[in-house]
């Protein structure tokens, strides 16, 4: 018997016994190597809930990635690709693609504010405006500086109910521009003269009522901003201060606005225990411990 011949046959043996294990390994199927950069990713969309309690939120979702059609399934129980009338409160969406594969995310609908102390602020829909409905009670900056403020007679009880008291460089946190963040949460401002008009007349006043100066004007507008009233805006009679002193808890509240009148003067709001009116003045300096109100931004 050749040799030779006798090798060859042994190398070709060995050759198709190596073909049969390894040369058909790369035919696996490519459903079974989903790329991880194909699966799912949901992109979520937010409008919170117009004020405390509303029911009137929504979720948007984008679905990137996969295959689709997508089958969507929600923590509520709703099976569709985005959610109306809602309200505060954590919601889970479980999405899965044509080929199986699932992606699972959550967010979140709050219908409070909170300030950069962690006081828990209930919010109020007013026409076009959203306002807080408590006066606030921050005692730092929204970079955590902490600020000089005043408590009625420094009775922090009374901080609850009635806020802090603060002098208008401090409330506009050292700006002089309208509509200025000041000491407000992020995504909040100090409200503007003309956005307190336009609370106002959305209220009933006339415009020529809004625009009259340092007088009481727009009966019965005030008596439906007060605590009790039908606005939801709740304004508490939290009194003023001025060089250590305290005056008219229970039956007077002054507000700054974010309007400067001249250098040393601001536009403020007044609401008086016996009236049902709303006053609009400029006629007391800066100094003054008035309490605010943030409003939304738009």
């Amino acid at each position: 018997m050749n040799k030779s011949y006798n090798i060859s046959k042994i190398y070709f043996h060995i050759y198709l016994i190596m073909l049969l294990l390894f040369g058909f390994s790369g035919c696996n199927s490519d459903d079974d190597n989903v790329d991880p950069a194909e699966l799912p990713e949901i992109i979520f969309e937010v409008n919170n809930p117009s004020e405390t309690g509303a029911a009137d939120g929504s979720i948007s979702t984008n679905i990137t990635g996969g295959v689709s059609p997508y089958i969507f399934l929600w923590s509520n129980g709703a099976q569709s690709q985005n959610l109306e009338e809602l309200s505060a409160g954590n919601y889970i969406l479980h999405v899965t693609d044509d080929n199986g594969q699932e992606a699972v995310d959550s967010v979140s609908l709050t219908d409070v504010v909170t300030d950069v102390d962690g006081n828990i602020y209930t919010i109020k829909k007013i026409g076009n405006q959203t306002w807080m409905r408590e006066n606030l009670r921050v005692r730092y900056t929204p970079d955590t500086t902490e600020i000089i403020s005043y408590v009625y007679n420094n009775d922090t009880a009374l901080q609850i109910k009635y806020g802090r008291l603060y002098t208008w460089d401090v409330a506009m946190n050292g700006s002089v521009k309208e509509e200025a963040q000041g000491i407000c949460p992020c995504g909040w401002h100090i409200p503007s003269d003309n956005e307190f008009k336009e609370l106002e007349i959305y209220l009933g006043m006339t415009e020529a009522e809004a625009n009259i100066a340092n007088a009481w004007r727009g009966s019965p507008v005030g008596g439906r901003l007060k605590a009790g009233g039908d606005s939801g805006y709740d304004a508490q009679l939290a009194g003023r201060c001025f060089a250590n002193y305290y005056y008219l808890l229970g039956r007077w509240e002054y507000v700054w606005t974010s309007s400067e009148y001249g250098n040393n003067s601001a536009w403020r709001r007044c609401l008086d225990k016996g009236r049902l009116t709303v006053g609009r003045y400029n006629t007391f300096t800066k100094e003054y411990g008035f309490s605010v109100r943030c409003i939304k931004d738009e």
